[in-house]
């Protein structure tokens, strides 16, 4: 890394976050994403000073980087390998910051970028994605490429990517189970990183995000018994860990039940 300050990096870090919070209403009317733009930018430097991935985990071929690659994205690890010396977690570091970019370059309509930021994302945390560092930015950047693919109708590829989040999720919870780090404690100092209660719920709700995805996907390909289960699970979810939005959850929860409605009236008729 250049020779700057850990400090003034997190600090680059944060202020990216920030920017990248601040709601498109509230930028120019002419420049809906100059707060984007500005974040993306902050990034880059951060990016920059962290220095090159090593070369084993980045130059792969291209070949291993699309939605069948079971190397790192689809496909369950064999062991947790833990990301232990500087290599390892300047690559982790590094997959931090290629996954804020992908959400990024998502967020201001440039798909095929954020893909391509997302996909180095998986490839850096490829060794080290059971693991108690790595799992929820891992978990995290599938989703959002199931979304992505999903966007683009591409709704079997989709499915693979957020079926292997939660099979990731369900490993880990059976092999580890601790509360895994939040990705932006790679830019925290230690007296501020957060505690096992929070990290927990941020990562439960990466979970229920991903639950609420394959919902959605399900109900895309006609699997309406399975898209009403993962529908249920995610309300109950949101319920018990008291994350959702009364009015949209009672809406959510009334198309839910007027399924089963149907469904136990169909079956009375035969």
């Amino acid at each position: 890394m250049a020779n700057v300050p850990w400090a003034e990096v997190c600090e680059k870090f944060q202020a990216a976050l920030a920017l990248s919070r601040v709601e498109l209403h509230k930028n120019p009317e002419k420049e809906p994403y100059k707060s984007k733009y500005s974040a993306r930018a902050l990034l880059e430097e951060v990016k920059a000073l962290l220095g090159p991935a090593p070369e084993d985990e980045d130059e792969r071929p291209e070949a291993e980087d699309g939605p069948g690659a079971g190397d790192h994205a689809l496909g369950l690890p064999a062991e947790v390998v833990e990301p232990e010396g500087p290599v390892a977690q300047r690559a982790v570091r590094l997959a931090v910051i290629e996954f804020h970019l992908g959400v990024n370059h998502i967020d201001t309509e440039e798909l095929s970028a954020g893909e391509e930021h997302l996909v180095k994302c998986l490839r850096l945390l490829r060794r080290y994605r059971l693991s108690h560092d790595c799992i929820s930015l891992c978990i995290q950047a599938q989703n959002n490429l199931g979304i992505l693919w999903s966007e683009r109708e591409e709704i079997e590829t989709a499915q693979a990517y957020l079926e292997s989040s939660e099979a990731l999720y369900n490993q880990y919870m059976k092999e580890v189970g601790s509360p895994p780090l939040d990705p932006t404690e790679r830019f925290l100092p230690e007296e501020e990183k957060l505690t096992e209660q929070e990290r927990s719920k941020r990562f439960e709700k990466v979970y229920t995000h991903n639950l609420y995805y394959l919902a959605q996907v399900y109900q895309h390909l006609e699997m309406f018994e399975k898209a009403a289960h993962y529908c249920h699970s995610t309300l109950k979810r949101q319920l018990e860990h008291n994350a959702y939005h009364p009015i949209e959850w009672a809406i959510n929860a009334a198309t839910l039940s007027q399924f089963y409605i149907n469904k136990n009236f169909i079956q009375k008729s035969y």
